[in-house]
């Protein structure tokens, strides 16, 4: 049985979304990373402390690029990620960057402490990641314009982070509404069974 754990709105969503896509068998188990005692009980599962993570058989495993290769290569039925060797560094390629460029620009917009220990530069850091990820919201339109998922033709695991920024773009009250191919995108993305399961599972305002 694979354990999830994840946290509304983080990241996790992606991982939440490829496990019920790919009709594994799963428990999903929320984890309130604001709340000290939960965050400090959560360590002794995965000692990094972040989500998302799932355990398989007492094995813990972190980070979502990892996470989402190992559900693909668990599930190959479901086509997460393409098995073709370019198509599949593709998406690999597309999947680290929306870990390590969009989530972190996104983040320095939100917690520039992290960042930068001076609270004379935490300004200058969220303004300059505010920009970065809006930018990083057009790349993701972008993509879109001629296609229905952010990959191409076919839905992947990279779907899953697109919805997760249209969200945080929603949340930190960007414009995404003027972002039409995004928003689209996120309309065929509420349509699918197994996306609606998870956003309310975990209690989405996007199916409230």
């Amino acid at each position: 049985m694979i354990h999830l754990y994840y946290f509304y709105p983080a990241c996790s969503l992606a991982a939440h979304i490829a496990l019920e896509e790919a009709a594994l068998p799963f428990e999903a188990h929320r984890v309130d990373l604001k709340d000290p005692a939960q965050a400090a009980e959560y360590k002794k599962i995965n000692p990094r402390g972040t989500v998302p993570a799932i355990t398989v058989d007492g094995v813990v495993l972190s980070e979502s690029v990892a996470i989402l290769n190992y559900i693909a290569e668990v599930a190959p039925k479901a086509d997460l990620i393409p098995t073709s060797l370019m198509e599949r560094a593709q998406c690999l390629s597309m999947l680290a960057w929306c870990a390590s460029t969009a989530h972190i620009n996104f983040r320095r917009s939100f917690r520039p402490e992290r960042f930068c220990a001076d609270p004379a530069t935490h300004d200058a850091v969220r303004a300059d990641g505010r920009a970065a990820f809006w930018s990083n919201l057009e790349t993701v339109d972008q993509r879109l314009q001629n296609h229905d998922w952010v990959m191409g033709k076919n839905f992947t695991a990279v779907d899953g982070y697109g919805l997760r920024f249209y969200d945080w773009g929603r949340i930190a009250k960007y414009p995404v509404d003027d972002l039409k191919a995004l928003t689209a995108f996120k309309d065929r993305m509420l349509a699918r069974p197994a996306v609606r399961r998870v956003l309310v599972r975990e209690g989405s305002p996007l199916v409230a």
